[in-house]
């Protein structure tokens, strides 16, 4: 439904496509032009209220910014840094100057901004990697600014929970909402340590471990032949080990042309091989790392681990391991147990060593039991009837704020939970809205490869014995499912897309333009001076209906009309006076002076040229509603306009060729209008809707 109120409040705002004055004119001619277009910066200067208005959002580098928006040419709603750890002020300025208001979103746990890249492109690339250092980010100002802060807590990328273990603990403080996964990690998913035995570090000469290189590279051609369709990246320590693997794999591919299909892939999920500098922001299925530093080719062990060492290093170690969606694989030469923090007080290889330790035991479990005991005596009744039929149950299963009441262990496969059990207890109740209650938590649950099941309160306390054989049931189903299909569930992700068009009950862009109608129809055969009231009105109803808003005397001039009379007197207009104020009094009509028309009814500008009354093209006869929204109608349509031409404009949508002096002044009086109640705004000279109001 969101999505559909935003198209539709887009659908309003655009431009109607046949202004050829102001903006929009700039626009269309630059549109039919085949060369020699203004340049970007130029057009978005003159025109560039229009182009908002076509396409609301900007998505753009700091770069661009400063190149194609000259100051004051735009201005926007809001500002939405992203990926902010690593955008330095100094880049934001330009931006943040050109909007309202601000959102910055960024983790101060990630990589900050650096002067890597600044140094490549001035030193020679095999320098010490140790002197890089850190600059402020716009997050970090933000931060120390006080700017309101909020965390965002669920952890959408890891589908295991093992992937995010050691960054929740060591980073986030454990404050990490996790969904837990129904099985440890293995056969292809979770966090893998591979150890390579004969692995040497050349710490005097490459900085280079060729025989781990080699080994990712082998593990490279074995992803591509058994598992294509898995999106996978490499990540390194090192630049000179980024290399290294690279090298490997060149020579892979010239042996195995499979390799060079998997990895010449492009788009959003293309292989890539990078070092840990220039990871952030990437994902895939399946992540190698190489850690690459190890023992040398006399056995001693350096506690230089490069960037790793420095001031921010563990930042930099946390956007490398938290790559992964599926599984992690960790090639080291190297175990925990070689890292001495004694020698290196650096969080970044204190935080390695964790990981190490980590990734090596084995201890992947998502769905740890807490501990917590039964919520309540219904999910202790729930689980001791499954029991009964010979399955194990655990309570409180998760970690890190996420628990499912009830888990069923699969007696076919250790470490992998068959069923979860959602009951109407704490964790139901608990939730803040209905959508989290009901719809997002077995969801997520659910796109994590569990199979969930609901029992509610309410139909245990009447049936429980129906509701424990309906559990029962479900697990006979579950337990004669393949195991290949079960896994097949698991990666299916749900996803939402738009429709192609816009749905039917979409508004028009603007109000469209129309041709006067004159009300003619059949009326009763009594004459005008005897109808009651009410049935007088009843005609003039379905004239405000016909032509509203239209002036008094217009209404009282239709119904001469209708009746065959030539002449108004005082009688009729006197009827007509006493059957609007029947009609008022019921809200069946509402009147702006001495103009009436139909209650709600939106009004848009209509074209008079070829009306038969001569009094409809009065001055004083042009109702000031229809004459307010014939003068937005073409501020949208020529945004950027002059008064001159915009009045102009705008009688011309009510079918005025020439313009008299009284006319003019009328539209006059209502811009004015339009400008005191801020629906137009005068900039530079031109005047322009204001943003975010409907004509």
């Amino acid at each position: 439904m969101a999505q559909y109120e935003v198209c539709q409040a887009h659908s309003r705002g655009l431009p109607i496509h046949q202004g050829d004055a102001g903006e929009m004119g700039i626009l269309r001619k630059e549109m039919s032009k085949k060369r020699r277009h203004l340049p970007l910066r130029q057009l978005l200067t003159q025109a560039g209220r229009s182009v908002q208005a076509i396409k609301p959002v900007f998505m753009m580098s700091p770069i661009s910014v400063a190149q194609f928006l000259h100051p004051g040419a735009i201005e926007f709603d809001l500002l939405l840094i992203d990926e902010a750890s690593q955008v330095q002020p100094v880049d934001a300025l330009g931006a943040i100057a050109r909007c309202k208001q601000i959102v910055v979103v960024g983790d101060e746990k990630q990589l900050p901004p650096t002067s890597f890249f600044q140094r490549l492109a001035t030193e020679d690339s095999s320098d010490d990697e140790d002197s890089l250092g850190d600059v402020q980010s716009i997050l970090a100002l933000c931060l120390a600014q006080s700017v309101p802060a909020r965390m965002l807590r669920w952890h959408y990328r890891s589908r295991h929970h093992s992937l995010i273990a050691v960054s929740n603990r060591e980073f986030y403080d454990g404050r990490l909402f996790i969904p837990p996964s129904p099985h440890q990690a293995g056969a292809g998913g979770g966090l893998q340590f591979h150890h390579v035995a004969d692995g040497q570090f050349d710490r005097g000469n490459t900085a280079t471990n060729r025989r781990e290189a080699h080994v990712v590279a082998e593990h490279i051609l074995v992803h591509a032949r058994e598992t294509p369709g898995a999106s996978l990246g490499v990540g390194t320590f090192s630049m000179a080990q980024r290399d290294a693997v690279l090298d490997e794999l060149e020579g892979l591919r010239k042996r195995h042309p499979e390799l060079e299909t998997f990895c010449a892939r492009s788009g959003q999920d293309a292989f890539f091989v990078k070092n840990l500098e220039s990871i952030q922001g990437d994902e895939r299925d399946v992540i190698f790392i190489s850690v690459g530093y190890g023992r040398d080719s006399s056995g001693y062990m350096s506690m230089s681990f490069g960037p790793l060492n420095n001031d921010g290093g563990e930042r930099r170690l946390n956007v490398l391991i938290t790559r992964a969606r599926e599984c992690c694989r960790v090639f080291a030469s190297i175990s925990a147990d070689d890292i001495d923090v004694n020698r290196s007080n650096a969080r970044g290889v204190v935080a390695l060593k964790q990981f190490l330790q980590y990734a090596a035991t084995g201890i992947h479990d998502v769905g740890l039991v807490s501990g917590k005991g039964f919520d309540s005596p219904f999910e202790e009744q729930v689980a001791l009837a499954v029991q009964k039929h010979g399955y194990v149950v655990d309570s409180q299963v998760g970690v890190a704020g996420f628990f499912i009441d009830l888990a069923v262990r699969d007696p076919e496969t250790p470490g992998r939970y068959l069923l979860g059990l959602e009951c109407d207890g704490a964790q139901y109740h608990s939730s803040r809205c209905a959508r989290d209650r009901d719809r997002l938590r077995q969801q997520v649950l659910e796109d994590r490869g569990w199979s969930i099941a609901r029992v509610w309160s309410t139909d245990w306390f009447r049936d429980s014995v129906s509701q424990t054989r309906k559990i029962v049931e479900t697990l006979a189903k579950l337990r004669a499912t393949p195991r290949s299909a079960k896994r097949a569930a698991t990666t299916v992700a749900a996803t939402t897309e738009l429709p192609r068009h816009a749905p039917t009950s979409v508004a028009p862009p603007l109000p469209s333009v129309s041709r006067y109608v004159e009300a003619s129809f059949q009326t009763p055969a009594t004459p005008i001076y005897e109808l009651p009231v009410a049935h007088l009105a009843s005609v003039i109803a379905q004239i405000l209906d016909i032509e509203g808003p239209v002036h008094r005397d217009e209404v009282a001039k239709r119904v001469t009309g209708l009746w065959g009379l030539t002449r108004t007197g005082s009688r009729i207009s006197g009827a007509v006076d006493e059957a609007l104020r029947w009609l008022e009094l019921r809200s069946q009509a509402s009147s702006d002076a001495e103009f009436f028309s139909v209650p709600g009814r939106p009004v848009v500008p209509r074209d008079r040229e070829n009306t038969t009354s001569s009094t409809l093209r009065k001055a004083e006869h042009l109702p000031p509603l229809e004459v307010r929204a014939a003068v937005t109608a073409a501020a949208h349509a020529n945004q950027g306009i002059d008064e001159e031409r915009l009045l102009a404009e705008a009688l011309r949508l009510l079918g005025f060729k020439t313009v008299g002096a009284q006319v003019r002044s009328i539209a006059s009086q209502q811009l004015q209008v339009l400008m005191r109640t801020k629906a137009l705004e005068v900039r530079d000279g031109r005047l322009y809707p204001t943003p975010n109001r409907l004509p």
